[in-house]
C-alpha cells in the first residue's frame, strides 16, 4: 500500500496519529497534490486540532483552487471554528473562482444575513436566485435582504414566490404581512397575517404580526387583543411591548400607554442608551426623585421631530428646581439653548456633573401625561429676532402675497413614508393659487414623491440658506402657513406655534390619535386625515378647499 492509501485505512479506523504520519509521507512523494494536504487536515480534526486542520485545507485550496468542494469544507471549518474575519475573504476567493457553486454562494449569503449587511447579501442571493428559483429558503431571505435594503415591492415579490413554492410557509406569510403595509396594502397585510396565526396559533411572532397589521389599519382594540395575546406567549417579547404601546397611546390610553413603551429599552437591536449611560444615573420621575436643586441630562433617543416635539418637558423640570442639561442633535442646539434659557446643550462626548440622566421620550411616563394634562405652551420654540429680521428681508420681493411653506416628503429611509408621502402633483392646485406664494420646506430627498417639475418662481426654494434649526424656524415665523406632511417641520411649526396644517397618511401615527382634526401637542396645528384606500388627491381636495375658505376669510 502507498503512504496515500495506508494514511486513508488509519483515518478510518480510528488512529488519527498514525494517519498524520503517513499522509506527510504521502505529501513528501507528492509535494503538489492537494490529497495528502486533505488527509492531513482530516486526521488534525480527529485528534481535535482544528486549526492546525484548517490551515492544511487551506494549503489544500491554494494547490487546487478549482476544486469547490475543497473551499466547501474549508467554509465549514471556519463556521465551526468562528473564525469569521477569515470566512468573508475566503469566500470571495473561492467564489472567483467557482462563481456559480451553490453551496458557497449560500453561506456567503447567509454570513452577510447572519451580520445584518444585506447589501453585501444581495449579490449572493440574486445568483441562488436565478440557479435555483425553486428553492423557498432563498426566496425567503432574499425577500428579507430586499426588504432591509429598501426594495420593498421586489421584497414582496420575493415573498410571493416562496408562498407560490409553499403555500404553507409561515415565515413567508408572516414576512408578508410584515411589509405589505408599506405599500399601502393593508388589508393584504392582515390576510396574510391570518393565514400565519392560521397555520401557528400559538407563534408569538406570527400574533405580534397580527396585531401590527390591525394597527395599521386603527382596529385598536383588536389589535390590543392581539398583542397582549403575543406577550402571554412569549412575555418580555420587545418587539410586541413597543406594538402594545403605540396602540394603546394611537388610542389616547396613556395611562398604560407610556409604562408600556417605557419597556422599549428591553430591544438592545433597536434601541441604544448614549455612552455616558450609567443604569443608576437613570431618573425615576419627580415622586422617587425631587430634582430641586439636582443637575439632570435629558438625552435624545431618535428622531428631530421627537426631539422638537418633547423638548417641552424641559421647562417642567426646571420648575420642578433642576438644572436641565440636553444633549440633541448638532443642528438643534442653537434653537433649543436660545428659546429655553438656562438649559444647556452637551454632544454625547461632553462629560457633565450630573445626579441624573433620563431618555427624552420617557419623561411623559414621569410626568404621568395624559391627554388632559399634555403641556402644551404655544410657542415654546422660538427663532432669534435677529434672523426673523434677515428672512423678513428675504421673503419681502413676496410682500403681499399669502406665503405658504410646503414639504411633500419625510426621509426616506422612514418606513412608514410611502404612505406618508404625497406628489407634487396633488399639490399643485395651491402651488398655483392666485395670490398664494409657497415655499418649499423640503430639505431631503423626496423621491417618487418629487413627481412633476415645478416652475422654480410659483415655488420657491429658499433650503439651501439654512444653516441650522434657527434659520429654519427663522423663515417659518415669516410664513403665513405651513403645509405639510408628517416629518420634523410639522413639530417645528407646532412648536413655533405658527399655523400648520399636517397631511396624515391612514396609518397615522400614535402622537396624531385617531379621527381628530387638531392636535392636543400643539394649539395652532390642524390635521387633514386620508382615509384606508382614499386617493391623495381626495385628500388634497379637502385641503385647496380649507386653504380657499382661508384666503376668502
Amino acid at each position: 500500500m502507498t503512504p496515500m492509501e495506508q494514511g486513508v485505512a488509519l483515518l478510518g479506523a480510528g488512529r488519527f496519529h498514525e494517519a498524520l504520519q503517513q499522509f506527510g509521507a504521502a505529501l513528501h512523494q507528492q509535494p503538489l497534490a492537494a490529497e495528502p494536504r486533505v488527509g492531513l487536515s482530516q486526521a488534525c480534526q480527529g485528534i481535535g486540532d482544528n486549526w492546525a486542520a484548517a490551515a492544511w485545507l487551506s494549503d489544500a485550496c491554494r494547490v487546487a483552487p478549482e476544486r469547490a468542494e475543497l473551499w466547501r469544507e474549508l467554509a465549514n471549518l471556519l463556521v465551526l471554528l468562528q473564525r469569521q474575519p477569515e470566512l468573508e475573504p475566503m469566500l470571495r476567493a473561492a467564489l472567483a473562482l467557482n462563481p456559480d457553486d451553490v453551496p458557497l454562494l449560500r453561506t456567503q449569503a447567509e454570513l452577510y444575513l447572519h451580520q445584518k449587511l444585506f447589501a453585501l447579501a444581495l449579490p449572493p442571493y440574486a445568483r441562488l436566485h436565478a440557479l435555483n428559483p425553486n428553492d423557498r429558503a432563498t426566496q425567503l431571505h432574499y425577500g428579507y435582504c430586499l426588504e432591509q435594503t429598501g426594495a420593498v415591492a421586489a421584497s414582496v415579490d420575493r415573498y410571493r414566490d416562496a408562498i407560490a413554492l409553499d403555500a404553507d410557509f409561515l415565515e413567508a406569510h408572516v414576512d408578508l404581512a410584515g411589509v405589505l403595509w408599506r405599500l399601502e396594502d393593508f388589508e393584504g397585510s392582515l390576510a396574510h397575517a391570518r393565514k400565519g396565526v392560521e397555520l401557528a396559533p400559538h407563534h408569538a411572532y406570527a400574533v405580534r404580526i397580527l396585531g401590527t397589521a390591525l394597527l395599521n389599519l386603527n382596529r385598536v382594540e383588536e389589535a390590543q387583543t392581539q398583542l397582549r395575546r403575543a406577550l402571554e406567549l412569549l412575555p418580555g417579547f420587545a418587539l410586541a411591548e413597543v406594538d402594545l404601546a403605540f396602540t394603546l397611546l394611537l388610542a389616547g390610553n396613556m395611562q398604560q400607554g407610556w409604562p408600556m413603551y417605557g419597556q422599549r429599552w428591553r430591544d438592545t437591536e433597536r434601541m441604544k442608551r448614549p455612552g455616558f449611560f450609567r443604569p443608576e444615573l437613570e431618573w425615576k420621575g419627580p415622586a422617587e426623585q425631587p430634582l430641586r436643586g439636582k443637575r439632570i441630562a435629558v438625552y435624545a433617543e431618535q428622531g428631530l421631530g421627537d426631539v422638537i416635539q418633547f423638548i417641552r418637558y424641559a421647562a417642567l423640570m426646571q420648575g420642578d428646581g433642576g438644572t436641565v442639561y440636553a444633549v440633541i442633535h448638532p443642528e438643534l442646539v442653537p434653537l433649543v439653548e436660545q428659546s429655553m434659557p438656562g438649559v444647556q446643550c452637551l454632544t454625547p462626548q461632553s462629560q457633565a456633573e450630573v445626579e441624573y440622566h433620563v431618555a427624552l421620550l420617557d419623561l411623559p411616563m414621569h410626568y404621568g401625561t395624559t391627554l388632559e394634562s399634555i403641556p402644551a405652551p404655544s410657542p415654546y420654540l422660538h427663532a432669534p429676532q435677529e434672523k426673523v429680521a434677515v428672512w423678513r428681508e428675504r421673503l419681502a420681493p413676496w410682500q403681499g402675497k399669502f406665503k405658504v411653506g410646503l414639504a411633500w416628503s419625510g426621509s426616506q429611509q422612514q418606513v412608514n413614508n410611502n404612505n406618508r408621502g404625497v406628489h407634487l402633483t396633488e399639490l399643485m392646485p395651491i402651488i398655483g393659487m392666485p395670490g398664494v406664494q409657497c415655499f418649499s420646506l423640503q430639505k431631503g430627498d423626496a423621491g417618487v414623491f418629487s413627481d412633476i417639475a415645478v416652475d422654480p418662481r410659483q415655488l420657491v426654494d429658499l433650503t439651501a440658506q439654512w444653516t441650522d434649526f434657527t434659520d429654519s424656524a427663522a423663515m417659518l415665523e415669516n410664513l403665513d402657513l405651513v403645509i405639510t406632511v408628517d416629518t420634523a417641520v410639522a413639530h417645528l411649526a407646532g412648536a413655533l406655534g405658527r399655523p400648520v396644517w399636517v397631511m396624515l397618511g391612514p396609518n397615522a401615527d400614535w402622537r396624531w390619535l385617531l379621527e381628530r382634526n387638531d392636535s392636543p401637542w400643539y394649539p395652532t396645528m390642524r390635521l387633514f386625515r386620508r382615509g384606508h384606500g382614499e386617493a391623495r388627491a381626495a385628500m388634497a381636495g379637502r385641503l385647496v378647499g380649507a386653504l380657499k375658505e382661508r384666503l376668502a376669510n
